[in-house]
Parts: structure tokens; C-alpha cells; sequence
């Protein structure tokens, strides 16, 4: 038996409004309210009228922009929510909708309303496989990246300056007197990780005057840890990070952690095994996320302005539907120093 296709009727019967109405929201006509229009496109898509009628997609997308991210980053609300929360905000103050998709790594599926044209922009929040941004690029749909920036795909992104962070970070802490200097994190996780690693290492070689590049590393890699700890932190796997502390070939005076979480459950490893921060141990960490003030002692850290990168990823994304032909732009965020009680000499 064929399915009832879904009528304007059907649509203004469900919303108790007239059938006009239905059809001056649809076809993007001035009469009905911004919050009227808003609902009638909602409940349209709703009951499948859209994937009817694809000449009312357009009225549609206008009023939507689809956020993406891997499925993984949902569970790193802590950074990523703020991020979120800032595009929410600035893309509610420019009339516009969040449709919220996430994908998996090895399967990256690409979004129904991204597929059939009902947005009028992506925003990808976090990493993202050149390939995949290729595909989603297929759809000649205006993208920003926040967070992330392809070397291979030329797209507009807004990044933090996360090897200024690294540099000024280890600054802090030569200027504190710290000598043994290490840090903590995984190269293979993300490119911010390497970024923060190489202000880092920009820091060591430069300030505590290397003769070249090769002892400087050497150094890097007497105090360091650089394998992959970022996944113990997903799986909260404190057997794992206690043993590439231990892996460590000198014990620092001080570890710069590539995020405060990673940072805040090295804290909590460490003083279950008998060692107390700052004082045997100090660790620093880097994002200024809620936790870190929270906890004791307090984290110090580096401030990312996470809202504020998912509103300029929205301003940025909307300028690029304005100016379609304009070259690609990158907006790179400075970062601030906070101190707080986890690093100090004693």
C-alpha cells in the first residue's frame, strides 16, 4: 500500500495555524512571525514534507547550520561543550538553528541534512580526516573548522595559538626555576597536542640555551612522556598513566600536561602512589576547563577561550556564505597564562 504523502494541511491541522500561514513559511514570504516560520519548518521536516518537496528545502536550510564532531569529543564536554556552547549562543543571536550530528572515526558517515542540502553551513568541532572533509566539501556547502586545521584541504578554521601556549607555558616554569622540565601527552592524538608539544620544545631549546637542536632533544626526551596517553585519559586507565610516568627516564621536577584533564588525573595517579603535587612532583596542564580550579591543589594552567572560538566559528562561517568567492581565512586565538598551586619548587 503507497504512503500518504504529508499535505500543507496536514502540517497546519498538526500546528493549528492556517493553511496560508503553512505556505507564506515555506516559500520564505514575509506574514508569518520568525517563531511561527521557525515552528512550521520544524514540523514540516518532521513529518517528511521537506523530503517531499524539495523546493521548500531552501526556506529550511536558511534557518540551520549543521555542527559536527566525532562522537568521541561528546564525551569531553568539559572543553568541547564550552566550544558548543559559544556556537549556540552566536548562532541564535543570528537566527539560525544548531543541527548537532556526530560521526565515528572508521565510519564517517556523512549527515542526512548535509546529504539533502537543509542546512545552509557546517561547522566541524575537532578533528576530522582530510578525507572526510573532501566528502563533506563535495556538497558544496559553505565549512569552518574549529579547532582543527587541514594541511592538505585549504578551509576556513579558527584555531588557538596552541604553540604559543606550550612556549609560554615552559617559560612560566624556567622563570619559576625549574630545571628539569617534562611533558606529558600523546603526539599521535591530535595536531593541537603536537602544536602544544613544539611550543614547548620551542621553549626548552630557546631558554634554557641549548647549543642545538639535537641536545635540546635529548633533554625532551630524558623528562618526557610521549606515547599514547591520551587514550588511558579516555578510558580513564590510571594503571596506564602511572606506568608511562614510571617509564619516564629521569623523574621532573615538573611534567606540562597536553590538556588539564590529562593533567588533573595525573594528579590523582600520582598521590595514590604515595607522591604529592607540587611538592614531590609539579604538574601543569593546558585549556583552563572548570575542573581545574576546582581541584587541589589548583591547576595551573593555560586559558582557551572556548566560547569565544565557537562564536568567531560562527561569524566565520557566516561571513563565508556572504562571501562565497573570498580567500580561505584561518583566525588564530591567543591564550593566557593562569597561575594557580600546582607548580612550585620546594
Amino acid at each position: 500500500m503507497k504512503e500518504k504523502r504529508v499535505t500543507m494541511s496536514d502540517i497546519a491541522k498538526k500546528l493549528g495555524l492556517s493553511i496560508n500561514a503553512v505556505s507564506l513559511a515555506l516559500n520564505g514570504k514575509v506574514g508569518v512571525s520568525e517563531e511561527t516560520r521557525k515552528r512550521i519548518l520544524t514540523e514540516a521536516e518532521e513529518m517528511g514534507y521537506l523530503d517531499q518537496n524539495d523546493k521548500y528545502t531552501v526556506a529550511y536550510s536558511n534557518k540551520n547550520i549543521c555542527i559536527l564532531l566525532e562522537h568521541r569529543f561528546f564525551r569531553d564536554m568539559y572543553f568541547y561543550g564550552r566550544v558548543m556552547l559559544g556556537v549556540e549562543n552566536a548562532a541564535k543571536e543570528a537566527g539560525y538553528d544548531m543541527l548537532v550530528k556526530s560521526f565515528d572515526e572508521s565510519v564517517e558517515v556523512v549527515p542526512d541534512c548535509v546529504e539533502k542540502k537543509k542546512v545552509s553551513g557546517i561547522i566541524v568541532i575537532g578533528k576530522l580526516s582530510d578525507e572526510y572533509l573532501r566528502r563533506l566539501k563535495s556538497y558544496d556547502l559553505p565549512i569552518v573548522l574549529v579547532d582543527y586545521m587541514s594541511v592538505e584541504e585549504s578551509t576556513d578554521c579558527v584555531m588557538t595559538d596552541n604553540k604559543t601556549g606550550g612556549f609560554k607555558i615552559t617559560r612560566y616554569l624556567i622563570e619559576k626555576g625549574f630545571t628539569k622540565i617534562g611533558f606529558f601527552g600523546g603526539m599521535e592524538y591530535s595536531p593541537s597536542v603536537r602544536e602544544r608539544f613544539w611550543g614547548y620544545q620551542e621553549g626548552i631549546r630557546k631558554l634554557l640555551n641549548f647549543p642545538d637542536f639535537e641536545s635540546s632533544m635529548r633533554y625532551v626526551e630524558t623528562y618526557s612522556s610521549l606515547n599514547k596517553i591520551e587514550e588511558y585519559v579516555i578510558h580513564n586507565d590510571a594503571k596506564m598513566i602511572w606506568k608511562a610516568f614510571c617509564d619516564i627516564k629521569e623523574r621532573p621536577q615538573v611534567l606540562v600536561c597536553s590538556n588539564d584533564k590529562l593533567a588533573i588525573l595525573l594528579c590523582k595517579v600520582l598521590e595514590e602512589r604515595g607522591l604529592r603535587v607540587p611538592e614531590d612532583v609539579s604538574v601543569v596542564g593546558f585549556d583552563d576547563i572548570e575542573l581545574s580550579k576546582m581541584v587541589s591543589p589548583g591547576l595551573t594552567t593555560v586559558h582557551v577561550y572556548k566560547d569565544r572560538m565557537g562564536r568567531k566559528g560562527v561569524e566565520r562561517l557566516i561571513y563565508r556564505m556572504e562571501h562565497p568567492k573570498e580567500r580561505v581565512g584561518k583566525v588564530v586565538m591567543d591564550v593566557d597564562l593562569v597561575e594557580r598551586n600546582s607548580a612550585k619548587l620546594f
